[in-house]
C-alpha cells in the first residue's frame, strides 16, 4: 500500500523519484457506460499512473446518458482514480432543437469544470478521445486560456466523405449538417493541437492529409489493447448470457459490435458462405446459429435490424439472430466466452478497425475475421497468430471470397480450432504496454 507521499511518485523505474505529472482526460462518455469511448478511456486511466502520469477523468454524470449503463463497470476502475462528473442538458429538451449528442449537450458544463481544474491544480496536459467530437473544442479553448498543451485521440474520423457515396437511406440522420459542422469545427480544434493519436493509422491518415501544419511525427497509432483483468473479473463473477443457451445443441457463432452499411457486403458474403455450407455439409451447418449483438448505434427508440434483412435476402433468417441495441460491456464478453466460435466482419472502408478485436482474442475461442487488407485488424491478427483471416480489396472483392469463408467456418466447427497465440507479440498489445506508449507521447509533448 503506497503512502500518500510515495504515491506522488511514479512506480516506473525510468521515472523513479520524479514528480507525477497530471493529465485531464476529457470524455463525456465514461464508466458506467459500456460504449467504446468509455472503454478506451478506462483502459488508459487504469495504467497511466504506472508511467508517471496521474489521470483525472472529466466526464458526465450517467443520469444524462441516453443509453443503458452497467454499474459493474465502475468496479473495473482503480480506487485511486479521480473522476469529475458534470451535468449536461437533458436530451429530452435538446432534441426539440435538433441535437442529442452528449458532447454538445455537456460542452458548457465540461468547459466550466475544466477551467476550475486548471485554476485549482497543476495540469500538465489535456487528452481528448473522440467521439463525441465537439469535445475536442475544449482543447483549444484551454490552450488559449491556460497555455496547456492538448492531444486529440481519434477512435473514428470526424470528417469523412464516405456517406456521400452511399444511398441516402444509409446515411446517418442529419448527415449534411453533421458533415458541415465537422468541416467547420475540426480545423479550429486542431489548429493548436500538440499531437494526434488514433486507434489506427488508417483512422488518422485523413487528418494528417487535411492539415499542412501536421506532419508524420505529430501522429501516433495506439490500438485499443487487451485488458486481461476484465476476463479475470468475469471468471469470478460470471454473468447470465442474454443471447443464447450454450448447451442447447446448436453451434453458436457470435459477432459483437456495430454493423454499419459499409459492412453489408461482408455480411452478404458471410451469409453466402453459410448457404454454400448448408449445401456441402448440411448436418454440420444445420446446427449453426449466427448471433449479431449490438449492431446499431441507436441510443433509443426502435433501431433498424439490417442484419436480419440481409439474412432474409439470403434465405437463412431462421439461423440468424440480431440484438440491435447495445448490451453491457461485461455481457458482451460473456457472449464471447460462451460462443463455440467468433467472427468479425469488416468494412469496405480501409481505415476501419474493430474495438473488440482484443477481447475476441482473450476469449480463447476459434476466430474468423473478414476484413479489408489495409485494416489494422489484419496486421494485429497476423502478429499475434490469433485467428483465421479472409482479406479483400477493391480489385478482389469480398463477394469473391465466399467459398474461402465457407471452408474456414467448416474447419473451425469440425476441429474446434483455437489458435496458438504468440505470447510476446500479444503482450505488446496489452493495455498496460499501450498506456506506456501513450505516456511516452505525453512526455514528448510537454518536453517540447
Amino acid at each position: 500500500m503506497l503512502t500518500p507521499r510515495s504515491s506522488y511518485y511514479s512506480q516506473n523505474a525510468h521515472s523513479f523519484l520524479q514528480p507525477m505529472k497530471q493529465v485531464v482526460i476529457v470524455g463525456p462518455d465514461f464508466a458506467p457506460s459500456s460504449l467504446p469511448p468509455a472503454t478506451r478511456i478506462r483502459f488508459f486511466a487504469n495504467h497511466l499512473s504506472k508511467f508517471g502520469w496521474r489521470p483525472i477523468v472529466l466526464t458526465v454524470a450517467p443520469q444524462y446518458y441516453d443509453w443503458p449503463t452497467d454499474s459493474d463497470n465502475l468496479k473495473l476502475l482503480p480506487n485511486s482514480l479521480k473522476v469529475v462528473r458534470t451535468e449536461a442538458w437533458r436530451s429530452s429538451w435538446t432534441r426539440k432543437f435538433g441535437f442529442g449528442d452528449i458532447g454538445m449537450r455537456s460542452l458548457w458544463y465540461q468547459w466550466q469544470a475544466l477551467k476550475r481544474l486548471c485554476r485549482e491544480t497543476k495540469i500538465d496536459l489535456i487528452f481528448i478521445p473522440v467521439p463525441p467530437y465537439m469535445t475536442m473544442m475544449l482543447g483549444r479553448l484551454a490552450h488559449e486560456k491556460f497555455g496547456i498543451p492538448y492531444v486529440i485521440d481519434y477512435i473514428d474520423p470526424w470528417v469523412t466523405e464516405y456517406y456521400w457515396s452511399v444511398p441516402r437511406r444509409h446515411r446517418p440522420p442529419k448527415w449534411p449538417l453533421s458533415y458541415a459542422m465537422s468541416r467547420l469545427c475540426e480545423p479550429y480544434a486542431l489548429k493548436l493541437v500538440s499531437h494526434i493519436t488514433g486507434v489506427s493509422r488508417g483512422t488518422t491518415d485523413g487528418v494528417l492529409s487535411r492539415y499542412e501544419h501536421l506532419v508524420e511525427k505529430d501522429v501516433t497509432e495506439i490500438p485499443y489493447g487487451a485488458e486481461g483483468d476484465d476476463f479475470e473479473y468475469l471468471s469470478r463473477w460470471p454473468r447470465q448470457n442474454p443471447i443464447f443457451d450454450r448447451d442447447d445443441g446448436f453451434l453458436h457463432l457470435s459477432c459483437v459490435g456495430a454493423c454499419i452499411p459499409s459492412m453489408h457486403a461482408t455480411v452478404r458474403a458471410l451469409f453466402g458462405a453459410v448457404r454454400l455450407g448448408l449445401e456441402r455439409a448440411p448436418d454440420l451447418f444445420g446446427r449453426l446459429r449466427l448471433h449479431f449483438v449490438g449492431t446499431s448505434y441507436a441510443a433509443n427508440g426502435s433501431p433498424p435490424h439490417d442484419v436480419l434483412a440481409l439474412a432474409r435476402e439470403a434465405r437463412i433468417e431462421a439461423r440468424v439472430s440480431e440484438q440491435a441495441t447495445r448490451v453491457p460491456y461485461l455481457d458482451s464478453l460473456q457472449v464471447m466466452i460462451d460462443s463455440h466460435a467468433l467472427f468479425l466482419v469488416g468494412s469496405d472502408e480501409p481505415h476501419y478497425t474493430a474495438s473488440k478485436i482484443f477481447p475476441y482474442m482473450l476469449a480463447g475461442r476459434p476466430l474468423l475475421a473478414i476484413f479489408h487488407e489495409a485494416s489494422s485488424v489484419i496486421k494485429i491478427l497476423s502478429d499475434v497468430n490469433a485467428g483465421r483471416v479472409v482479406s479483400f480489396n477493391e480489385k478482389e472483392t469480398v463477394a469473391e471470397r465466399v467459398n474461402e469463408i465457407s471452408v474456414h467456418i467448416e474447419e473451425m466447427l469440425r476441429e474446434n480450432y483455437v489458435p496458438q497465440i504468440r505470447g510476446e507479440a500479444f503482450e505488446s498489445y496489452s493495455t498496460r504496454v499501450l498506456a506506456g506508449r501513450l505516456a511516452e507521447t505525453f512526455d514528448a509533448v510537454i518536453g517540447r
